[in-house]
């Protein structure tokens, strides 16, 4: 006798959703013999069957908006039932809801799937849900290949995760880092040029739309692109093109008209010109208008601080009071092409500082970001005190000092809350650079998923995650405590974790998390962050212990390397067993740079990223090899050391 799978609508997201619970499904119980059948609306004479998709008759609970809210309901009895969602992506979350709560997880996008044997038809899943936040997302950074993006959008919707971010026109410098192998001259490099990149970039959006997520575009580059520069990075060793006409347009600062730098992605404009406002207006619509797969169009001024225009005329107002005006053009331009697609403009380095004069013309067109890129990872967001009362400095012309305090940062969301309250999420940076200053991190995913919990409390719906896509060693922990905490507020930090680590590691799982959390303790993350003296001797003697924690715990390792685990666990200890030499490499570096031995500490730092270039093949899809030695070397240089 066939299961049947019966799907409702051609839509080929629900089609994709229908052939991920038929895979899964074979290979948990393979006593099945699935069908996946198609009909135009549910039939009630088919009780024999589990339906997916979108009817009537199957109950929602009911959201604010359809398209952007992922309500799901399941009502399967015994292998019989119905599977649904507010929209065909919410139907794919669904299908992977059902899933897990038959025992499926995804504790990484590769060789992390697992699909416990079970017998589907003595299995029963009733529940009914919507999502505490609407923006559940992650952003393309770090070095990447076309299959590390691909992995971690299929990876999303299996953990409920919504969206997917692209950054500027064309994200070249991501692919570039990682095919020009930028910091492993071991490798052999494969340039690509821009056509190249937007390959990639058009092959991400391919699977993006695919599993029906909401698709974030832009960001940085409305400053460059519309003017004929190209903006595809930060790169400063680059010749950069400025055609004659722009020049009048960029930022005057210390009486010159210049790149910024020579990183178009950071330079700022007059933004008192009427031509350049209008100029940036129309390019703003006529993309939106030739890119309709874009959901959510980000609108931002240049990247970095205290690099605006000192004109007599840009002088007279804020940054934020410009960047305002040019937001109601961009509106005026879009309703006149009746277009629907929603802007995201941004608090952000000087536009911490709120306008005082401008206003939103039309406030429910657009959606705010509070990305607080200076904030520290040491305390949570929803540790802050009483944030409003944080003693905020005032805005002063390329002399802005960017706060550091949760405090702080959280008064001047307030204050732009005060000024937009419509929809708005955080954009934060925790698998960007954190991660990598707390080693095992465990103290940073507990600050992420405190900081997710947070987010209702701070008016806020949620967050897009700036971030490295290979972020899985030594475990994909924060990522399913992240995307557990953005789906239910009431999520607790030990259950997620218990079940993450049983799951990722086997019966040892326990012993996996108390030894992280040890290393993570011994090394000292707010040392990793300046937050402490560069000459420490409680974070020497802390990192000392690094080698006697990681000696101790070998044989845990070893013992399960030669366990008969399935080969999805298998690889969890073989990470795990890379990150324990990362750890034995890394920490006498920075215990040197603690005690003061600078020489000493740069001469085993440079040894440290010698085995990451050696061993970099062997952890590619899970490491940023890249972004580790980039993020670590900051950190050395900020402690005073040289390399």
């Amino acid at each position: 006798m066939y299961f049947k799978i019966a799907k409702i609508s051609y839509d080929p997201v629900i089609g994709y959703a229908a052939g991920e619970l038929k895979r899964c499904l074979s290979e948990m119980d393979p006593t099945l013999d699935i069908m996946v059948l198609t009909y135009p609306a549910y039939r009630a004479d088919l009780k024999d069957a589990l339906w997916i998709g979108m009817d009537e008759a199957f109950p929602l609970p009911p959201v604010a908006d359809t398209a952007l809210d992922d309500a799901i309901a399941i009502d399967v009895d015994k292998g019989c039932g119905y599977i649904t969602g507010a929209n065909p992506r919410a139907v794919l979350i669904a299908a992977f809801r059902y899933l897990r709560e038959l025992g499926a997880m995804w504790v990484r996008p590769t060789e992390g799937e697992i699909l416990p044997q079970c017998d589907v038809r003595t299995r029963s899943v009733k529940l009914s849900e919507i999502p505490a936040n609407r923006h559940r997302g992650v952003c393309i950074e770090g070095a990447v290949s076309p299959d590390h993006v691909a992995q971690m959008i299929d990876w999303l919707p299996r953990v409920g995760m919504n969206a997917y971010f692209n950054q500027f026109w064309i994200p070249a410098v991501f692919y570039e880092r990682w095919f020009e192998r930028q910091r492993n001259p071991l490798l052999t490099p494969y340039p690509i040029d821009l056509a190249d990149a937007e390959g990639m970039r058009d092959s991400s959006v391919y699977e993006i739309k695919r599993r029906g997520l909401l698709y974030h575009g832009t960001g940085h580059g409305w400053t460059c692109e519309p003017f004929g520069i190209s903006g595809t990075g930060w790169q400063v060793d680059r010749v950069h093109h400025v055609p004659e006409e722009a020049k009048q347009y960029l930022a005057e600062v210390n009486g010159k008209r210049d790149l910024w730098g020579n990183v178009p992605l950071n330079t700022n404009l007059c933004y008192s010109n009427p031509v350049v406002r209008s100029t940036m207006a129309s390019s703003v619509a006529d993309y939106c208008e030739t890119h309709p797969e874009v959901d959510y169009l980000h609108v931002w001024l240049a990247d970095g601080k205290n690099n605006h225009c000192e004109c007599a005329a840009c002088q007279k107002k804020r940054p934020s009071d410009w960047y305002i005006d040019i937001l109601n053009e961009i509106d005026e331009k879009m309703t006149a092409k009746a277009l629907k697609t929603k802007v995201v403009f941004l608090l952000y380095c000087d536009l911490y500082w709120e306008p005082v004069e401008s206003k939103l013309n039309n406030p429910d067109r657009f959606v705010l970001m509070f990305a607080p890129i200076t904030r520290t990872y040491t305390h949570s967001l929803g540790e802050a005190g009483d944030y409003d009362a944080a003693d905020l400095s005032p805005y002063v012309r390329n002399n802005c000092v960017l706060p550091s305090s949760v405090e702080e940062n959280l008064c001047r969301l307030r204050q732009w809350q005060k000024f937009f309250s419509g929809d708005c999420f955080d954009f934060d940076y925790h698998y960007m650079w954190d991660h990598h200053r707390d080693v095992a991190q465990m103290h940073m995913n507990r600050v992420l998923f405190d900081d997710m919990k947070a987010m209702s409390k701070l008016h806020m719906t949620g967050m897009m995650s700036c971030q490295n896509q290979r972020v899985w060693m030594p475990t994909g922990f924060g990522m399913a405590a992240m995307a557990e905490a953005l789906w239910n507020a009431d999520a607790d930090f030990d259950t997620v974790a218990d079940n993450y680590f049983f799951a990722a590691f086997g019966p040892d799982g326990s012993l996996v998390r108390d030894y992280l959390q040890k290393l993570s303790d011994a090394f000292v993350p707010p040392y990793f962050r300046s937050e402490l003296p560069a000459v420490c001797p409680e974070a020497a003697a802390s990192m000392e212990n690094v080698t006697e924690i990681t000696a101790e715990f070998q044989n845990i390792i070893l013992k399960n390397l030669d366990a008969s685990l399935p080969d999805n666990q298998l690889r969890s200890w073989e990470y795990l067993d890379y990150h324990r030499q990362l750890c034995d490499l890394l920490a006498p570096s920075f215990q040197k740079m603690a005690e003061g031995d600078l020489d000493e500490a740069a001469r085993l730092f440079r040894r440290f990223c010698r085995w990451l270039q050696e061993n970099e093949t062997a952890v590619s899809d899970v490491l940023d090899v890249f972004e580790l030695q980039s993020t670590l070397a900051r950190s050395f240089k900020a402690l005073g050391a040289k390399l």
